[in-house]
Formats: C-alpha cells, structure tokens, sequence
C-alpha cells in the first residue's frame, strides 16, 4: 500500500474508513458527509482499491483532511483490513464510497457506546434513495425484508433491553433539534448471535465498533465478497452484546454499479454466487462450536436445509445451452439432497432437476411465485391474529 497524504498526527477519537474503487463521482459526497458531522475529532482514512478512474484527482482538494492510501484491486474486504490497520482512533466505523453520513451519525452513534460500556458495537436504521426521486428515510425492514416479514422478528423479540431515546440526556438536544420525533424512538442493547445467524437483520454499512473488538475477532476475510461483513458481526456478535439505534444515521444509494446488484446483466450469476457465499458463511459459523450446534441442532438444521434449496433454485432457473443447463440440474439435484439429509426434502423441485430447460424453469418460477405469495398471506395471517 501506499500512503499518500495524511491530514494529521494526533490521536483522533473516531476514524472512519471509505473503501472505494472507481467511484470518484461519488466519493466527494461520501467525503463531504464526514467533514460536515456535527462531532469534532474525526480521523477520515480513504482506501482506494486500485481505481482506474480519476479517484487520486479528486481527492486533491481534501489533502490536508483525508489519509489516502493507495492500494492494487484485491477488493474490498482488503481495503477495510487496510483502512483499519491505519485507523487511530478509539472507536471505528466504515463508509461505502457511494452512500452518505447523516450529519449526526457519529455523535448519536459514539454517545451510545460512552454511555454503555458493555457494548461493542452500535448500528442503527438506514435510508436509502437513488440518483432519481426515490428516498425512503426508514428503510432497514425493507432492505432486510426476508428477515423482517416475519412477524416473530421484532426489536423487541431481538434484544433484551431498551430505552427510549427521549431520556438519553446526551442525545436529547441533538436529536430535538434534527426531528422531535426521534426522540420517541428507542435504542435497544442485547446478544443477537442467535437470530443473526438465521435472520439478516442488521444493517453492516453504519455500525461504529470499539477498536478493541478488532483484537477479539481480527481482521476481515478478504476471500469472501457479497458477505463479508456478515461473516464479521456473526464474529463480533458470537462474543459480544451490541445496540441498535432506531434512527437513521446512514444514507444508501441504489444504482446499477453497485457491487451485489442483481439486476445487471449478470444478474442471476450474482444471485447464485451470493446464495452460494450466503450458505458457506452461516454453515461455518453455525457448526464452528460443537456444544452450540447440538444446542440448536433442530432450528440449524432447518436453517441450512432452507439455504441449500436456496442456491439449487438459481441453478434450475439458468438458461443458455442445454448441455450447460443440465450440469447446473445435476449440481441442484446435490443441494436439494442435501437439504433432505438435514430433513427438509423438496422431491417436487428434485423432480424438476430431471425435465427439459425450459419445463424446468417454468416450474420451478411457478413453484417460487405461489411460495412468495403463501409467504406473505401467512405473515399477513399472524400479523391480523396478533
């Protein structure tokens, strides 16, 4: 790596890493939502992944305000494990290039974790909008929509504690003066390895960590791409307790670069690649200690049973050449008989493993398309009988 400019030497409180790689008409913005947070004493450490574009050129005018470090293209786990080696300060938080701060994120977040010393981490609702009309200031249960549309996952089922964040004297003046209505809003504190491990319930983009727990969990795995951070909170969240802010503090922007997206061209390679990664990061932290897997041996069963048919769909679905389709049907038919070994079977799509391209994709989208659907009127079912 190469360190290009550091903007200072003293010791900050918080730092905050932007890994970026050819984002350099966003990352400006991303930059400028850093300087402008209403909390003092923040280092801003930007981490370029080997950018072709005109990144270095961009970033001429904040010379004096951001360490940047020049790095090859081994993306973007490597560059956050970069960024957090030369991070300073006490507590520790990441940024994607092309999203934004709200002003008071750093402040809100870092006030938790003085406060309550037993957490390690603080993360909180997010926003998302595009280059469009669209924004949705609240929109964590939409993002993680597969995990929220369960009427059982809910903050309060989640965490073990909270409090509203109206007698937070720290926080109140703050948030009165953004929105009164924040203040009605609660901060909750507990253990969520569990129900992480089977819901996606967390948003990784905004969380503000205390540099210790780096020296509890390590560095990022840099070989995982769609769930690296993923891998990391399970780590984080195995050892210990976290908070969640029901604030939004984090601005996401939706656009076709983005590095998961599945409606690009290659839309549904990302999809498997992301299901395949998905299935080999919980099965991994879900097996790792012995005495808890047989703990929860039933509910972890079912959970990796449902992932395995979760990558043998996007299989069945693949089109191109039939010689390709069939050999994408035989490596389904290993999933689904897998999901059977841990007692979930699904014989109707193994049946379909068998038909012709064509018949098999019809029927595994009908298949797919009356399970969304169930899915949705039982939720709608248990949430009009609560």
């Amino acid at each position: 790596m190469i360190p290009v400019s550091s903007a200072t030497v003293r010791t900050p409180r918080i730092s905050v890493v932007i890994p970026t790689y050819n984002r350099a008409h966003y990352l400006p913005l991303a930059i400028d939502s850093v300087l402008q947070q209403t909390c003092a004493d923040v280092e801003l450490i930007v981490v370029d992944d080997g950018s072709t574009d005109d990144t270095r050129e961009r970033l001429t005018a904040y010379r004096d305000r951001v360490t940047y470090i020049a790095t090859r293209n081994l993306g973007a786990g490597h560059a956050r494990n970069v960024g957090m080696r030369a991070a300073r300060g006490q507590y520790l938080a990441f940024l994607d290039s092309d999203d934004l701060f709200y002003p008071y994120m750093l402040e809100v977040e870092s006030t938790l974790l003085d406060l309550y010393p037993d957490v390690a981490m603080v993360y909180a609702e997010t926003s998302a909008f595009d280059d469009g009309e669209f924004f949705d200031r609240f929109h964590l249960q939409t993002y993680h929509h597969s995990a929220y549309r369960n009427p059982q996952v809910t903050y309060d089922r989640l965490f073990d504690r909270s409090v509203q964040l109206g007698d937070v004297s720290a926080l109140r003046d703050l948030l009165a003066h953004e929105d009164p209505t924040l203040l009605e809003r609660r901060a909750y504190f507990g253990n969520i390895f569990s129900r992480y491990l089977e819901n996606i319930v967390v948003f990784q983009n905004n969380m503000l960590m205390r540099r210790e727990v780096v020296a509890t969990v390590g560095v990022r795995k840099e070989r995982v791409k769609y769930y690296e951070e993923l891998d990391y909170i399970l780590r984080i969240t195995r050892r210990h307790r976290v908070c969640f802010v029901d604030v939004p503090t984090y601005k996401l922007r939706y656009h076709d670069g983005q590095i998961s997206t599945t409606s690009r061209k290659d839309g549904r390679y990302v999809w498997l690649r992301k299901q395949q990664e998905l299935l080999h990061v919980v099965k991994e932290h879900a097996v790792e200690d012995a005495a808890y897997y047989q703990e929860h041996r039933v509910r972890i069963d079912r959970h990796l049973a449902h992932l395995h048919r979760a990558v043998a769909v996007p299989l069945m679905l693949a089109d191109g050449p039939a010689r390709r389709g069939r050999t994408y049907a035989r490596r389904a038919r290993k999933y689904l008989a897998r999901a059977a070994r841990y007692g979930y079977p699904h014989r109707g799509l193994w049946l379909m493993t068998f038909t012709p391209g064509v018949v098999r994709r019809f029927g595994v989208s009908l298949v797919e398309y009356a399970r969304l659907w169930s899915h949705r009127w039982a939720a709608w079912s248990e949430r009009r009988a609560a």
